[in-house]
C-alpha cells in the first residue's frame, strides 16, 4: 500500500493526460476498489480529470466500475497481461538510476547483476546487451560479491547446489574461498588484470545485489576509472559503497 504522505502533491507533478491516467491507475493498484472521490484526494487532481482519466482506463480495459458504479477496480484482463512479463528485481531500480548518471562522459562498461538463495547468479542490466549474462559461480569475482551478502551456512548450500547442477565436473578450488571471504571483509574484489572492480550492494533482501566496473581506458589509470565511478555512485546512494582508501595504496 502506498502511504499518502508519499503521493501528496503528485498530481501537481503529473502532466498530460496520459500521466494523469497513469497516476490514477497506479492508485487503483494501490488502494482499489476505490472511489472516484477518493481518486480525487490521493491524486490531487480535479474531479473532472479523475473522472476522464478512468474513462481512459477502462477504454484501454485497465479498470472497470463495480456494481452500482461506485468504485473502480483493476480488471482481471490487466492482470493477466503481467503473467510471464519479466519486472525489475527488487532493489535495482534506484541502482540503475544512479549507476547510469554516474557513468556519464565516462569510459565504463557496467553489469548489473543478482543472486537469491533458491537462484542462479545472473546479469539483469548491462551497458553490452550483446555479451552473455550467465555468471560464472565458480570462477567469477562478480559471483564472489554476490555470495557474500550471505553467510557461511547459506553460501555451503549455495555451492552445493551449484556443484550437483555442474554434474561433477567442477570443483571447489582455495582461490574461491579466497574471494568470497575477501569481498565478505571489503564489500568489493579488484582484478587488476581485467580493470574490473565488482561491488557488493549493501541490503537486508534476501537477494544479493553486486555491481560491475570495468574500465575501458589506458592500463594505468583503469583503477582510478573504475574507483572514481564508484565513488560518483557512492554520492548518488549515500551509504552504499564502503571506502575505496585501500584501492588506491
Amino acid at each position: 500500500m502506498t502511504d499518502e504522505t508519499d503521493i501528496e502533491g503528485r498530481g501537481a507533478a503529473v502532466s498530460g493526460s496520459a500521466g494523469r491516467a497513469l497516476l490514477c491507475l497506479g492508485l487503483v493498484l494501490d488502494h482499489g476498489p476505490v472511489s472516484p472521490q477518493r481518486l480525487t484526494s490521493l491524486s490531487g487532481l480535479s474531479r473532472t480529470a479523475v473522472h476522464r482519466a478512468i474513462h481512459a482506463l477502462i477504454a484501454q480495459g485497465y479498470v472497470r466500475y463495480q456494481l452500482g458504479k461506485m468504485h473502480v477496480i483493476v480488471t482481471a484482463e490487466l492482470r493477466d497481461s503481467f503473467r510471464g512479463a519479466f519486472f525489475s528485481p527488487p532493489g535495482i531500480d534506484t541502482v540503475s538510476t544512479a549507476v547510469d548518471a554516474a557513468l556519464k562522459h565516462r569510459r565504463i562498461q557496467c553489469d548489473i547483476a543478482v543472486l537469491s538463495q533458491a537462484g542462479e547468479a545472473r546479469i539483469v542490466e548491462t551497458t553490452t546487451p550483446d555479451e552473455d549474462t550467465e555468471v560464472d559461480f565458480f570462477e567469477s569475482d562478480l559471483a564472489s560479491v554476490l555470495l557474500s551478502h550471505f553467510d557461511p551456512v547459506a553460501v555451503t548450500r549455495m555451492t552445493a547446489r551449484a556443484l550437483r547442477a555442474a554434474g561433477g565436473g567442477v570443483t571447489v578450488e582455495p582461490e574461491f574461498l579466497d574471494r568470497y571471504r575477501q569481498a565478505q571483509y571489503q564489500g568489493y574484489i579488484w582484478n587488476a588484470q581485467q580493470g574490473a572492480l565488482c561491488l557488493r550492494v549493501p541490503g537486508d533482501s534476501d537477494q544479493a545485489i553486486a555491481i560491475r566496473l570495468i574500465s575501458r581506458g589506458s592500463g594505468r589509470h583503469r583503477q582510478r576509472d573504475c574507483v572514481e565511478t564508484a565513488e560518483a555512485i557512492g554520492r548518488l546512494l549515500p551509504g552504499m559503497f564502503p571506502n575505496f582508501a585501500t584501492i588506491r595504496e
